[in-house]
């Protein structure tokens, strides 16, 4: 049997490749009309009284009728092994309209010919019972030559599937079985649905029993032997967390469905990837109302400092989709913004994009850059952003996230520009660094220039918005990428503490929230939002390693290194002495900070700036933003001596008396 249907593979493919012409397919639609008729006919001449006439007549009157019908809704032309419910829905329009004019022609001929006695009249009930065996004959045709190809198909070649899950039993989870189901070069085979309904279990959907998920998993995966299970978008954002958590200890990988097609539109194969660390950490994405800031950004100028980073190239790819007439692109790195500049072009929008090679903490290009571009809006993501090794450089870290911000929001407000957004981080908030301390010190002479405005009452004030959140899945610098290459090369995988938390969020959620919130403040706010719950690094990375088919501690082992210099435990999104203000998103708030008078601040951060300039001893600059900042206390840093020495002198005591007043 084996070498039989091996010496027949070739004939069966060669049948496979070949279509049946669109005039047989027209021609075996009529043999089925000319059929029904004459079973029906003659189960109407068994059981009737008297015998009919005009057999031939009528058959052919029937036949042609259908015949037109089916040229005008082009049954024909469909290819009869792919037939789809579109087809099958031109068949049976087709069909119900062939109906009609029949039955409209056989009451035709009975009201003209009545009074002819010899006459024998149409019976007004046979079009429409013809009408639907016609239609069930056409149908079974098509699916009999639909499944034979199937079985020939499926016998052409040897299967080796993948037995999976569909988690699920909605209707985007069922089509995406149904549509698996059709694809006979699928590698996967789903074999049962699994969900938390208790009202669907027992029951059965695309020839699939539904199971109901009780315990653990591990029970299912034994009786059915899987390994696998598919999840599709709207599983993912609905099901707990917890549950796919249990999944990757249980040694169930998670396949992310994306793409399902309609069943009305071409055939496009589900895209089925293994589920990412990043599509497990998310909490629900907060959405956000872009048609709220619309208005800002049509025939607008906009410029965007840090555009080669990654939260300032993500601003840039969402901005040009919102009319704007320029985009305004500044880095000091020449690689990525070049990379930037090509990937905008590409989209052909019709914006104008301008890169420009520049460093913040240079003003005069600064102020050739702000004369030039003329921007309406800006948003400052330029920064350093790194702990240890702004622990290491303070000055550095001063120049630019500090004297950078002042130079372009010094610009702004000299350029009368709308509006402008800093990016700020939560490690500002009762920063342990230099760098959350530099960053602190930018949103206080950010938002002190605001105040300034409003006292020396500005006909039209730049609106200065920062905005803070926590880490950001995926970007430079970021602890997934980093666990990726260690898990890469084998391992171990280190971390610096077994018990540090982070909060995370996505790329492009963070800049849509920045946009968002950066665009419908009124100035001088702070916006801080919800970043879910924060994560254990260490649960992380045991979750990294399961991702990748690996066990923690057996495959991969995970280090602990000691925390970083200025490294924090836990990250905060307020301080301790700072409330917030409801909004209009109950998920975005605005930290109600202490504020500091521009006439004190001025010529402190001044001060900062021209020791950081001179390129003296680290410790120099630390002293000046202690100074500024009496919350900021060094952690696990050199550092740490001037705390005790500024507490022992109670310098920070007299600092915060004398610049900070509570509004």
């Amino acid at each position: 049997m084996t070498k039989l249907t091996e010496r027949l593979r070739p004939i069966f493919q060669l049948f496979l490749r070949s279509y049946m012409p669109r005039w047989i397919i027209f021609g075996i639609d009529l043999v089925i009309v000319a059929l029904a008729f004459s079973s029906l006919w003659l189960f109407r001449d068994t059981v009737a009284s008297h015998r009919g006439d005009f057999f031939s007549l009528k058959l052919l009157l029937a036949t042609s009728i259908y015949a037109f019908t089916s040229l005008v809704f082009r049954t024909y032309r469909g290819v009869v092994r792919f037939s789809t419910v579109h087809d099958l829905r031109k068949l049976a329009q087709s069909s119900i309209v062939a109906s009609l004019l029949f039955f409209v022609a056989s009451y035709f001929f009975n009201s003209l010919y009545s009074d002819i006695p010899s006459f024998t009249k149409f019976n007004l009930f046979f079009p429409i019972i013809l009408g639907f065996m016609v239609m069930a004959g056409q149908l079974l045709m098509r699916f009999t030559v639909r499944s034979v190809f199937e079985v020939m198909e499926s016998s052409s070649y040897v299967e080796h599937k993948t037995k999976v899950f569909v988690l699920g039993a909605d209707n985007e989870s069922i089509k995406l079985t149904s549509q698996i189901q059709g694809e006979k070069g699928n590698p996967y085979k789903p074999v049962a649905f699994v969900t938390f309904s208790n009202g669907l279990s027992n029951k059965s959907v695309c020839g699939l029993p539904i199971l109901e998920v009780n315990g653990n998993m591990t029970i299912l995966m034994a009786k059915y032997k899987v390994k696998s299970m598919l999840v599709t978008k709207t599983q993912l954002n609905t099901v707990s967390k917890e549950f796919y958590d249990k999944c990757i200890v249980e040694g169930l990988e998670l396949l992310l469905v994306n793409g399902i097609s309609r069943y009305n539109q071409d055939d496009i194969p589900p895209q089925i990837n293994k589920i990412k660390i990043e599509d497990l950490l998310g909490r629900n994405a907060i959405v956000m109302d872009r048609e709220a800031i619309q208005d800002q950004f049509t025939d607008q100028v906009i410029l965007i400092t840090g555009a080669g980073g990654s939260i300032g190239s993500e601003i840039a790819r969402q901005v040009i989709h919102l009319k704007c007439k320029k985009i305004v692109l500044v880095d000091q790195a020449e690689t990525p913004l070049n990379d930037l500049w090509l990937e905008l072009n590409a989209l052909k929008t019709g914006v104008e994009i301008k890169p420009i090679v520049a460093n913040v903490s240079n003003r005069t290009r600064m102020e050739q850059i702000f004369e030039c571009a003329k921007p309406s809006l800006v948003f400052h993501a330029a920064a350093y952003k790194h702990v240890p090794m702004m622990e290491f450089h303070p000055s550095t870290a001063v120049v630019t996230n500090v004297l950078g911000t002042k130079i372009c929001a010094d610009l702004s407000m000299e350029n009368g520009v709308k509006r402008f957004v800093m990016i700020s981080t939560d490690k500002a908030v009762n920063p342990t660094n230099v760098m959350g301390a530099s960053k602190r010190a930018a949103e206080i002479y950010v938002q002190s220039l605001y105040y300034k405005q409003l006292e020396s009452e500005v006909a039209s004030p730049t609106q200065f918005v920062t905005t803070r959140f926590g880490n950001v899945l995926g970007s430079n610098g970021s602890v997934v990428p980093l666990f990726k290459r260690q898990i890469e090369s084998g391992g171990p995988i280190t971390i610096t503490h077994k018990e540090i938390t982070r909060y995370f969020m996505t790329i492009p959620e963070a800049c849509s929230l920045v946009l968002e919130a950066g665009c419908t403040g009124k100035g001088g706010e702070i916006y801080i939002f919800d970043m879910g719950e924060a994560v254990r690094i260490y649960e992380l990375a045991e979750k990294m390693i399961r991702l990748s088919g690996k066990v923690p501690g057996r495959d991969i082992s995970i280090v602990e290194t000691g925390l970083r210099p200025g490294e924090k435990l836990y990250e905060e999104l307020l301080a301790t002495k700072e409330n917030t203000i409801p909004t209009y998103h109950k998920k975005v708030l605005i930290a109600k900070v202490r504020r500091y008078p521009f006439n004190y601040i001025e010529p402190e951060i001044n001060e900062l700036i021209d020791i950081a300039l001179k390129y003296t001893q680290p410790t120099d600059v630390v002293w000046r933003l202690k100074m500024l900042i009496p919350e900021f206390k060094s952690h696990n840093s050199s550092y740490e001596e001037i705390d005790k020495k500024l507490e022992a002198g109670g310098a920070h005591e007299n600092i915060y008396t004398k610049y900070v007043y509570d509004k």
